[in-house]
């Protein structure tokens, strides 16, 4: 929903930002719809589609009823709030409702890209990943230079990027590190550069990705010949570079800056459809899992699940990673949303793989105790509430 005043050809530069990227991120399939509507807020609950609300500030907003009243809802019923302003119109508290001024607001100046706030509201509809995690496989001899500049460009744009160089402490286990690293990410971009298929290492994270099902993305240099292609990459998850891409030379040749932002907003759109396809899969199979058992699935929003049979009831809540204390948190909150009810219910966190941290599976362990919430890998899920 995008609410606003004041601001008309922002709202249909949005809309029209949110209907190409939500396409591209599989929201398709989700059937995402864009509304001005504020009386949709007082219909949406248990059950019903997550929605989100963006505000647009103007110099009509602050002082706005009908937007003070949209806003109130907003944060009385934990509905996710985007509040934007633009800094040449004025200050914040001079463009949008008192109540939305202690959340962290986005500035929006006429001339901005509309695709960066579109980015930000799928994400708040958990169509794409909050945070945004992606693994760079590489070979160090091949792609030094632009390993690094692709990790501090996409730092800079919110991204939480893993590169061995920087990512690893002296003293500590590395094959063990590099593994938890991937299984924590859901994203894996491959420098694809001559030498990269010889590397045991770039062998390694290639097979732990596809075996765990994560988004891959082969960025291939304009020098990489065709027997030197990665052999297990599919040729639709390659984005091929000539020779205007780069500049300099192995391995400390970099992307030209012409062509860097379309890389990142190619990462971008490729990681929201792998990201989005992960979870709808995740989904399938922990209902399918569900109704194996004997249980009766219904959807309800936050990427979960009611399951009901007889005597026992569970709430499933879905992530395409390994359990966070976060998520204990969301499944916790989901589970209490359904009381009072006649049947006690338990709430788990289902995820694609085990977890192979054994740390943070002892704390989630830990934390969920005397809780009735647990976390568990989809392919146990059917075990663990018969």
């Amino acid at each position: 929903m995008i609410l606003g005043e004041d601001r008309e050809t922002e709202r249909r530069r949005l809309v029209s930002e949110l209907e190409i990227a939500a396409r591209k991120s599989g929201g398709a399939r989700l059937q995402v719809k864009i509304s001005q509507d504020p009386t949709v807020l007082n219909r949406v609950g248990p059950g019903d589609p997550t929605t989100a609300v963006v505000f647009l500030g103007g110099p009509t907003a602050a002082a706005s009823e009908a937007l003070r009243q949209a806003a109130d809802k907003c944060l009385q019923h934990f509905i996710p709030t985007l509040p934007v302003f633009d800094p040449t119109l004025g200050t914040l508290q001079s463009q949008l409702p008192e109540s939305l001024l202690g959340l962290n607001a986005v500035k929006w100046v006429q001339d901005a890209s509309a695709s960066v706030l579109a980015g930000k509201t799928l994400r708040l509809l958990g169509i794409t990943e909050r945070d945004r995690r992606i693994f760079i496989s590489y070979r160090q001899t091949d792609a030094a230079g632009l390993a690094d500049q692709l990790r501090k460009t996409l730092i800079d744009v919110g991204w939480d990027v893993f590169l061995d160089r920087f990512s690893i402490p002296p003293g500590v286990d590395f094959q063990q590190r590099l593994d938890r690293e991937l299984a924590e990410k859901s994203f894996v971009l491959l420098l694809e550069t001559p030498t990269a298929a010889d590397s045991p290492w770039v062998e390694h994270e290639i097979a732990f990705a596809q075996q765990r099902r994560l988004g891959m993305m082969a960025l291939t240099l304009p020098d990489t010949r065709p027997a030197e292609l990665y052999p297990a990459i599919e040729p639709s998850s390659r984005y091929q570079l000539d020779d205007t891409d780069v500049t300099g030379s192995a391995p400390e040749y970099v992307l030209a800056s012409t062509s860097l932002e379309r890389i990142v907003d190619e990462i971008e759109q490729r990681h929201a459809a792998a990201y989005s396809l992960r979870r709808e899969s995740a989904m399938l199979e922990a209902g399918d899992e569900l109704r194996r058992c004997g249980y009766e699935i219904k959807a309800l929003g936050e990427w979960a699940l009611i399951a009901e049979k007889a005597d026992q009831r569970e709430i499933v809540f879905v992530t395409v990673r390994s359990p966070e204390a976060s998520d204990l948190r969301i499944a916790h909150q989901l589970r209490e949303s359904q009381r009072p009810h006649r049947t006690p219910t338990r709430g788990w966190i289902v995820h694609p793989t085990e977890d192979i941290d054994s740390d943070r599976s002892s704390l989630i362990h830990w934390l969920s105790r005397n809780r009735k919430v647990a976390a568990t890998p989809v392919m146990l899920l059917a075990g663990r509430v018969r």
